[in-house]
């Protein structure tokens, strides 16, 4: 989950006041600052635009490129100036409804017997029923002999329906996003002392959409995996952290003091850096707390299981040329062969014959075959551009493509929140989760969807 704001989204234009709006809106309410600083950015654009960027000239020679330098850095004052208007505002937001939820208490709608099995601890937000995809986690997870208890921001209609479906629900006022559904189930969990005799629990939320496909072994693994932290993804952003909409944790770890006390103490909030602060990175600082060995807190779809598979699997390859991300309204580098040609040309490509550089050399040739294009549509048309006009393939072809093939995608991989940066391949390799935020926080366009749907 990447932090919303000027220190911590360095988004393209550096909007910091606009992504904070963006991120503390409430019901899908936009603030008037991101409005207005979306306008001075349409402004900016529209006088570039109308000057027109054409050819290749530097921006000092340019004028409409000297136009978009002195717009974007005029852009950024803007944002800076409304930043701290933009936090008073969310804020004040915040402690309203603290306010108007002061006096509310959670309720348990239901709760059947718990016999000391798993539990999956699920935060939910969601209005009238649950999604078709959550009705369908939580079918997998009782299946697999799994205690869910549901704990619902929101109100459902008929609550009684879900009887039979989850084994605990409650409801809460709403305030303090997950991390309020979180620590009111983790509280009731404590008060049952159940910690004494789940073996071991996972927690989820609804802010991701859960797909059929590898959704049973995705459970397995988060359940009977003897890793004491066990997350999902991983996450290197600002501190290294686990993503909070998976994690699963044993006994021992359910069963610490300092677990315990990190849960009552935990201060609600609708801010969501804030959230992102107090949540889930200072809960993976109490998690690394609480671990045996620093071995024992690791990420299922890691870096390090990334870089192992996308060295051996030509398929998971193909997945990383076709699919990889390709929006550019955030600032994270993208995956492309162009870095894997770059790499390899620099290291292990030389020239047949080495020319004196003052040589003066005339060549015929028509300028449609030097600006001729190659279609890119996987590892094979990859080699073969690659190999087109090398005299020799050597033995060792295969092995040197796959190790820089794989450098290249598992620096891409960890950058920026990887469960965004990474949607297509994670799904491919087994992660039944995507983020449902990608698309309104730019992270993915409509063509990223649109292939991956």
């Amino acid at each position: 989950m990447a932090l919303a704001g000027r220190m911590y989204w360095p988004g393209r234009y550096s909007i910091s006041a606009t992504s904070l709006c963006k991120c503390a809106a409430f019901g899908g309410r936009i603030g008037p600052v991101q409005i207005r600083s979306a306008e001075f950015l349409a402004k900016s654009t529209a006088l570039v635009e109308h000057h027109g960027v054409s050819g290749h000239r530097t921006a000092e020679t340019c004028p409409a490129k000297k136009v978009l330098l002195i717009m974007n850095v005029l852009a950024r004052i803007n944002s800076a100036l409304l930043y701290p208007f933009a936090r008073v505002i969310v804020g004040a937001q915040s402690n309203v409804q603290r306010i108007k939820t002061m006096n509310k208490k959670h309720k348990v709608i239901f709760e059947a017997p718990y016999t000391g099995q798993p539990i999956m601890l699920l935060a939910l937000y969601q209005k009238g029923r649950l999604r078709p995809d959550l009705i369908r986690l939580v079918q997998a997870a009782r299946q697999q002999g799994i205690y869910v208890l549901g704990v619902n921001t929101l109100k459902v209609k008929a609550p009684e329906e879900l009887e039979g479906v989850l084994d605990c629900y409650i409801e809460r006022p709403n305030f303090g996003r997950d991390f309020g559904s979180y620590k009111t189930g983790f509280l009731h969990f404590f008060a049952r002392k159940w910690e004494q005799t789940c073996p071991r629990l996972l927690m989820l939320n609804d802010s991701v959409y859960y797909s059929t496909r590898g959704l049973d072994k995705f459970l397995t693994d988060m359940i009977t995996s003897e890793t004491e932290v066990l997350g999902s993804t991983e996450n290197y952003e600002i501190e290294y952290h686990l993503g909070s909409f998976a994690i699963a944790m044993a006994q021992s770890v359910l069963k610490s003091e300092r677990f315990r006390k990190y849960w009552k103490s935990y201060r609600l909030t609708d801010v969501r850096p804030l959230v992102i602060i107090r949540g889930e990175m200072k809960l993976s600082r109490v998690l690394k707390r609480c671990v045996s060995t620093p071995s024992q807190f690791k990420a299922l779809y890691s870096s390090v299981r990334f870089l192992e598979m996308i060295k051996e699997c030509p398929e998971l390859q193909n997945t990383m040329i076709i699919d990889s991300r390709t929006s550019t309204l955030v600032d994270w580098p993208r995956f492309g062969v162009k870095a894997i040609n770059n790499l390899l040309a620099d290291r292990f490509i030389t020239r047949r014959y080495i020319l004196d550089d003052e040589l003066d050399v005339s060549v015929e040739a028509d300028i449609k075959d030097l600006n001729e294009d190659i279609l890119i549509a996987g590892r094979d048309d990859f080699a073969n551009y690659l190999l087109r006009n090398v005299k020799n393939k050597s033995a060792a072809f295969d092995d040197i493509l796959n190790e820089t093939f794989a450098a290249v995608a598992s620096e891409t991989f960890m950058l920026g929140s990887q469960i965004h940066q990474n949607a297509a391949v994670l799904l491919e390799i087994g992660l039944p989760i995507i983020k449902l935020d990608g698309l309104y926080r730019g992270m993915f366009n409509n063509y990223d969807i649109l292939r991956n749907v």
